[in-house]
């Protein structure tokens, strides 16, 4: 608005307040003072408007400018966005997995006998960067009517090598650092629960190249959310190779691992049949320590996939027999994905990745199709000790509607033998329902 419309305004005001007090006196004397209240008021008023015609002409427009600096910005990561700092220095990822499972099975001796649905897993979870060269992570699962942290810990990067402070897992078998939501079946290998691959509280160094990784990491304990004064200790390593070729990708791989549980506790070893819903079929206990070995191999190309693992175990004094005894377990996995993608393998990480679906069920496609059968051994008997010999055949059909969304149909076989005279088969019909972030 131009200044003399200001002026005119302020001066009309003044004027209608001025005749109006005139008015006013003319029938009211009472009012008179009020009048000259608001005269002053009129006159601060112009005073105000004077002052702000003369500010405006210094006012000056700023532009929102494109590239402006921003404290925060939301890269792409389906399904869940990255919240990515503008320096990108720092990032805060929320991560989260479902798994939903029914299962019906039965075995011969009668020891279980079910039909049901369980929440496998209920995953939640953050991770990201402090700095460029600090990163976290925090997952706890909520699935199964309790709260379990999985992985806590810091990460620091210092050259070719990270080191991670915290509860992370033991680096041992290719099939137990790969994602569970990336393995074909509903359940990791037998040997993997019977020989206790898991987390653990400690210090772990690892290093990499374009096909090549090593791992190494001393432990103790678990995180319990509360003073943790478990003796144990735990040392492990794990170091893997692959190459690409035209043919395909594979890869090869090592681990070790050395347990010491000092007079705090025994350790046992035990599998269920091929469903988390089913009893325990092989089981030994009563050891202190133990030492295992392990060799991996993996390929993939052209839609066709293979695996295979096997590891030793020496149970060291064993408390049950007085003396030592060697257990062994492992698998053979073949396969292919129908709709003709490739299982890739992430050399180096030395894990199984996440496939990729060439046309996905929310674009019109029908997804990606892969079938696969393995055998799994585990061989708990040994010098007088008579966990049993347990053998599980499993058959297997995943579809995966996207990247991040799966449905699993499997049957698995097992029989147990050599226990102590015991034996026992089960049959067991399993869908799992997974989608993961």
């Amino acid at each position: 608005m131009p200044h003399s419309s200001y002026r005119i305004i302020g001066l009309a005001l003044a004027g209608a307040i001025t005749l109006t007090s005139g008015s006013f006196a003319q029938s009211d004397d009472s009012l008179k003072q009020e009048v000259t209240t608001l005269k002053g008021r009129v006159a601060e008023l112009e005073a105000l408007v004077n002052r702000l015609l003369t500010a405006g002409s210094e006012v000056k427009v700023v532009e929102k400018r494109e590239g402006s600096p921003k404290a925060v910005e939301f890269a792409s990561s389906d399904p869940a966005p990255t919240l990515v700092s503008a320096d990108k220095s720092g990032q805060f990822n929320i991560r989260g997995r479902l798994f939903m499972d029914w299962s019906m099975g039965d075995d011969k001796q009668g020891t279980f006998d079910y039909s049901g649905t369980k929440m496998r897993a209920a995953w939640f979870g953050v991770d990201g960067n402090v700095t460029k060269d600090i990163k976290y992570k925090f997952e706890a699962d909520f699935g199964s009517n309790a709260t379990s942290v999985k992985d806590a810990y810091l990460q620091f990067n210092r050259g070719d090598w990270s080191y991670t402070v915290g509860q992370s897992k033991i680096p041992n078998s290719l099939e137990w650092n790969t994602a569970i939501s990336q393995t074909t079946v509903m359940e990791r290998a037998s040997f993997k629960d019977a020989f206790g691959f898991g987390r653990g509280m400690g210090v772990k160094a690892a290093t990499n190249g374009d096909n090549w990784s090593f791992t190494a990491g001393a432990f103790q304990g678990t995180n319990k959310f509360s003073s943790n004064t478990d003796e144990s200790l735990t040392l492990a390593a794990r170091a893997t190779w692959g190459q690409k070729l035209d043919a395909g990708t594979y890869l090869l791989g090592i681990s070790g691992r050395f347990r010491d549980m000092n007079d705090s506790g025994s350790l046992s070893y035990k599998a269920k049949a091929t469903s988390n819903q089913s009893g325990t079929m092989a089981s030994f206990a009563g050891q202190e320590k133990d030492t295992t070995v392990g060799a991996e191999f993996a390929y993939s190309g052209n839609g066709f996939f293979g695996t295979a693992e096997y590891a030793w175990l020496k149970a060291d004094d064993a408390v049950a027999v007085s003396r030592s005894a060697t257990f062994e377990g492992g698998y053979v996995e073949l396969g292919y994905i129908l709709t003709g993608e490739d299982r890739p393998l992430d050399l180096k990480k030395g894990i199984w990745g996440r496939p990729k679906v060439s046309s996905p069920v929310d674009k019109g496609g029908m997804g990606l199709w892969m079938l696969s059968g393995r055998m799994e051994h585990l061989d708990l008997t040994d010098n007088g000790a008579f966990g049993g010999e347990q053998d599980s055949y499993i058959l297997s059909l995943s579809w995966y509607m996207n990247r991040y969304l799966r449905t699993i149909l499997q049957y698995g076989h097992t029989s147990l033998d050599d226990a102590g005279g015991f034996t026992n088969k089960a049959d067991i019909v399993g869908v799992r329902f997974n989608i993961d972030w």
